[in-house]
């Protein structure tokens, strides 16, 4: 199982995005978009294998490209800034960190003995 935060993001004054994302992408989306325009507001499992780190650091830097220097030239990939250069080994400890094991139980909240569903 994955965990997946949901976030609300503001992109303007009358627009905001609420979405969720794994844990390990919450540190971009605060670059990309500004700490202050990132809020936290829950989480949920993913019942996913996790990716394979490689992979997820070509997929981000692909996602969210470079910032923008104050002369308009392309800055820094957002990923860099979060992860480093060479920072595959830094997502895989962030996505080793959002992996846990599912929780005991009936994943659907329906239990078992509950009479009043259905019946």
């Amino acid at each position: 199982m994955i965990r997946h935060v949901f976030v609300d993001i503001r992109r303007n004054e009358g627009a905001t995005i609420r979405n969720s994302f794994p844990l390990w992408e919450i540190p971009i989306l605060k670059v990309v978009h500004g700490e202050d325009s990132v809020t936290e507001i829950g989480e949920k499992l993913v019942d996913r294998d996790p990716p394979e780190p490689h992979d997820e650091f070509t997929r981000l830097n692909t996602r969210y490209k470079r910032s923008k220097n104050d002369d308009g030239s392309q800055g820094t990939p957002y990923v860099h800034m979060v992860y480093g250069e060479l920072g595959v080994a830094k997502l895989k400890a962030a996505i080793d960190a959002a992996v846990t094991a599912a929780p005991e139980g009936d994943l659907t909240g329906l239990g078992s003995t509950n009479s009043s569903v259905g019946g």
